[in-house]
Formats: structure tokens, C-alpha cells, sequence
């Protein structure tokens, strides 16, 4: 039994490392396309100022909330205590945080491999390019045509490298992944009827601090719309693809939906007060009329 987890673990292990390896390799190795560009564009002449959200932050955020509610999500879907974490039936526990965890962090890899690979395969110049590259181009004017051999006399390579990494936004794939997935995780797992307006709420911040953060990158003159635009729509795409494909977080839900004794599932999976006093009164009234010799009994 042993043999078998560890075997699985190190297949996922495996797999995680293959899919994040292409991103460490561009990073480390990779050289964007030279792009040209014309001396009348404006759009690359913006000035160079410092990120509103680093991308530590963006990264250490977008991956922590989701694995946060994912802890705590599943820890009270088993009850799991201090008492009980090591019984048996409690270690579903683990095995439930461990595959969505795995799942997760897989498209996250994956939605930055994608993004890695449009920005150096592409080599869009960035808004503030003008400043950090310092172009040597003498009397470079409106008619001077497409400019593709040039050099860079900034001092900051550093800089100049990121310059040519615009198309798509980074920091707007990784934390629309990170926060739409979440989003779509509590919508299928967080189910406390008592607190029905904390999930939207949770939702709406959620998506809040991906959107900011997306915008945030055009302010900054570090991407052009577009470029965020691309990001999101990226980021998205793999948190559903993610969340219906490769994750067993729509499995209870399909459960619920083939169960006989409950056929359709609302907004949160539970019966009103309303519901069950009209169903008492729909068996009552069944019962003092003689109405059939089976009465249905409510649903918890």
C-alpha cells in the first residue's frame, strides 16, 4: 500500500517537474526575438516606473490564498481535528487536499510555461522599452521606416531583457489562474448555508485583487492592454480547463447531481425551512385525506 503511494507521488512529482522545467530553462537560457520597431511609435516611449504589485507579491498571494482555502475547505468537509486527524476515515483528508493541491499547482505551472513561451517566442516591446533599450539610432524620424538593427546602450540588461517580454502579461495569467480558481473551488466546495453572502463576498475579493492586479500593469507602463488582456484570458482558460479536466472538484457535484434523492443542485446544496414545512404539510394532508399507503418523508 506504501509502495503504491509513493510510486504515485513521484509520478506526479515527475510530471509537476516537467511541465515546470520549460519555464526555468527559458528564464535561466532563453532569448527573446529580436523584435524591431518604428521611430514614430509612441506607444513604446513611456517612461520606466517602479511595479505598484511586485512580482513576488503577485506570486506569493496568488499561490497561497488558494492553498489556504483548500486546507480549510477540506478540513471542515471531513471535521478534522486534533483528536481525529489520524483515524482512518480522516485520511481522506489528505488524499483530497493532496490531488486538488496537486492539480492546482500543475495549471499553475502550466499557465506560466504558456506565458513563457508567447514572451520569448514573440519578443513584443514592452511600453517603457524606449527608455530602459536607449536605442543608438541617429535622426531616427517618423519616415525612417522599420528599425531592426539596432543596439541597446542602456546600462541595465536586466531591464532591457524584461523590455522584450511584453505579450502576454505574467503577473495578469498567474493571478487570474490563481484567483479564478479558487473562485470556482469555492463555488463547488464551500456550501455553509449560514453563511450564504461569505462566499460571494470572498468571491468578489478574489477577483477584485486579479483584476487590480491586471490593470495595474498598464498604469505601470509595463504591458500595453492587450498584453493584459492576453493574460487574463489565458489564465482563465486554464483554471477551467484545470478545474473540469485534470481536478476532482466537479466530482462530488456530478455525484450529487446522478443521486436519486437529490436530483438538482441550487445555489447552495441545502432545503429551506420553507421547503420542509410545505413538504410536512403536502404529508399531512396526504394522511388525513387517505391519499395513498406511502407518504414521502422529507428531505433532510
Amino acid at each position: 500500500m506504501i509502495r503504491k503511494i509513493v510510486y504515485r507521488v513521484v509520478i506526479d512529482a515527475v510530471c509537476l517537474t516537467a511541465v515546470a522545467l520549460p519555464s526555468l530553462i527559458l528564464y535561466l537560457l532563453g532569448k527573446s526575438f529580436h523584435r524591431g520597431f518604428y521611430c514614430d511609435d509612441e506607444s513604446i516611449k513611456h517612461p520606466h516606473k517602479p511595479n505598484t504589485i511586485p512580482t513576488w507579491v503577485a506570486s506569493f498571494v496568488g499561490l497561497t490564498i488558494p492553498i489556504l482555502f483548500i486546507i480549510v475547505i477540506e478540513a471542515s468537509r471531513f471535521s478534522v481535528s486534533k483528536r481525529n486527524f489520524l483515524d482512518v476515515t480522516k485520511r481522506k483528508f489528505v488524499i483530497s487536499v493532496y490531488r486538488t493541491l496537486s492539480s492546482f499547482l500543475f495549471g499553475a505551472a502550466i499557465t506560466q510555461m504558456l506565458t513563457d513561451i508567447a514572451k520569448y517566442s514573440i519578443g513584443r516591446l514592452r511600453p517603457h522599452f524606449y527608455s530602459v533599450c536607449k536605442p543608438s539610432i541617429q535622426n531616427c524620424t517618423w519616415n525612417t521606416g522599420y528599425i531592426e538593427d539596432y543596439v541597446c546602450t542602456g546600462t541595465d540588461l536586466e531591464a532591457i531583457k524584461e523590455a522584450r517580454l511584453s505579450f502576454p502579461s505574467g503577473h495578469s495569467s498567474i493571478t487570474m489562474y490563481c484567483m479564478f480558481f479558487a473562485i470556482m473551488y469555492l463555488q463547488n466546495r464551500m456550501t455553509w448555508r449560514k453563511c450564504w453572502l461569505l462566499r460571494p463576498v470572498i468571491q468578489m475579493v478574489l477577483f477584485i485583487f486579479a483584476y487590480y492586479t491586471s490593470i495595474s500593469r498598464i498604469s505601470d507602463y509595463m504591458h500595453h492592454w492587450s498584453d493584459v488582456l492576453g493574460g487574463s484570458v489565458l489564465g482563465v482558460a486554464v483554471a477551467i480547463l484545470v478545474i473540469f479536466f485534470v481536478s476532482d472538484v466537479m466530482a462530488d457535484v456530478a455525484c450529487c447531481r446522478s443521486s436519486a434523492s437529490n436530483p438538482s443542485i441550487p445555489l447552495y446544496n441545502v432545503h429551506s425551512d420553507e421547503d420542509r414545512l410545505s413538504v410536512k404539510h403536502s404529508n399531512d394532508l396526504q394522511l388525513s385525506t387517505g391519499g395513498g399507503s406511502h407518504v414521502a418523508s422529507p428531505q433532510p
